[in-house]
């Protein structure tokens, strides 16, 4: 049975766990938590190079990914699909049925292993959980696809059903924190933009625009429903401010002075940026850093809820020392501002550690981290 309209005020993501993933041999946990049982707001992954980094965002985003539907082929992890590998990503969820919120445990669980962990009383009454409920998607049989087992428990199964309601809903504004319903923003290490296609150009709705719980942006501009360019142009065309707004944030938080964003060219359905001196040059001959820091700039504002989780590989991708420490101070504004946002970074710079100080208490920031080193099974194991 499924209990009907609890639909989500509060995702805070606290623990995960993974068996045999990737580098990640036998059981990895990762606790986003702090010592007296807050949610961390910053979360920095540092480790060397196939380390098994990324394989964590990518388990987070796909665990979310589960979500957007009640069945999938498979699950986009291949030591699940393909092997005995298992995943449980758990968060702190306030479920309201219109009259009363109540605050639970969810453990979204896929693979051969099932969960992973159990909380105890004690762990939940620290973190105010009523209790854990779990989500769990399943095999029913081999070669079938992957399904939301009926298992789960009726609250789950209900917090499943509200994100299926609200798939695709539209945002209304930037910067969307009224709507508690969560959802990942994943910026892998090949991110940023390029040239839309030539001959493309047109006021058509971007792609991805509405609710999703897991976005991934990768280059944008592969196609011209999916560049940054588009979606400039389709706030220009709404003429709700969202577009002067975003021209602004990166303005203000970027260029800070030493070039603009300009209004829309409505001939060309381009966006301008003006250099000194009055020159003009199109978005994607930006330099590399500044295109990956706009992107992140307009893709946050523009997608993000009331909860949401920022993943963002390999923070040193293309930045120097400066846009680094810009991108660092973005990442601690926005978690300090917006309650309900939340960061996750990979790095395998010792220079980003010292910049984010993950031990240094600083104010609205609840800070965390780990170091990964690759874990091999040996042939005999």
């Amino acid at each position: 049975m499924i209990d009907a309209l609890l639909r989500p005020a509060r995702f805070e993501l606290v623990y995960l766990s993974l068996f045999d993933i990737g580098t990640l041999r036998g059981t990895t946990s990762f606790s986003l938590t702090s010592a007296d049982g807050r949610a961390v707001n910053i979360y920095l992954i540092m480790g060397p190079n196939g380390a098994g980094k990324t394989t964590v965002l990518e388990s987070i985003y796909t665990t979310m990914s589960l979500l957007e539907a009640r069945e999938h082929s498979e699950v986009g992890i291949d030591a699940i699909d393909n092997g005995q590998g298992g995943l449980q990503l758990d968060a702190l969820v306030s479920l309201d049925d219109g009259q009363r919120a109540r605050l639970f445990l969810l453990s979204i669980v896929a693979g051969s292993p099932g969960l992973l962990r159990t909380w105890t009383s004690e762990q939940l009454e620290t973190l105010g959980a009523e209790k854990q409920i779990v989500l769990s998607y399943k095999r029913s049989g081999i070669g079938t696809s992957i399904s939301r087992s009926l298992e789960s428990h009726p609250e789950a199964l209900a917090f499943s059903e509200a994100i299926l309601e609200r798939l695709e809903e539209p945002p209304p504004a930037l910067f969307d924190t009224g709507n508690g319903f969560p959802t990942v923003l994943y910026f892998p290490s090949d991110r940023g933009m390029k040239r839309p296609p030539p001959g493309e150009r047109a006021v058509t709705r971007p792609d991805g625009l509405g609710y999703r719980p897991a976005h991934r942006f990768n280059a944008d501009g592969a196609t011209w429903s999916s560049s940054i360019d588009n979606l400039f142009v389709w706030f220009t065309w709404l003429d709700d401010g969202r577009e002067q707004l975003c021209r602004e944030l990166v303005n203000q938080l970027i260029f800070r002075g030493s070039k603009s964003l300009r209004p829309v060219d409505r001939p060309t359905l381009s966006v301008p940026v003006e250099v000194e001196g009055g020159a003009r040059h199109r978005l994607d001959q930006l330099s590399s850093g500044e295109r990956q820091l706009v992107q992140l700039v307009v893709r946050v504002a523009s997608h993000m809820t009331g909860s949401t989780i920022v993943l963002i590989d390999e923070t040193e991708q293309h930045l120097h020392l400066v846009m680094r420490r810009r991108l660092i101070n973005i990442v601690k504004n926005w978690a300090r501002e917006y309650d309900g946002m939340s960061f996750i970074l990979t790095s395998h710079q010792v220079d980003s550690m010292r910049i984010l100080a993950p031990k240094l208490a600083e104010e609205g920031l609840v800070k965390g981290g780990c170091l990964v080193k690759p874990k091999f099974r040996l042939p005999h194991e």
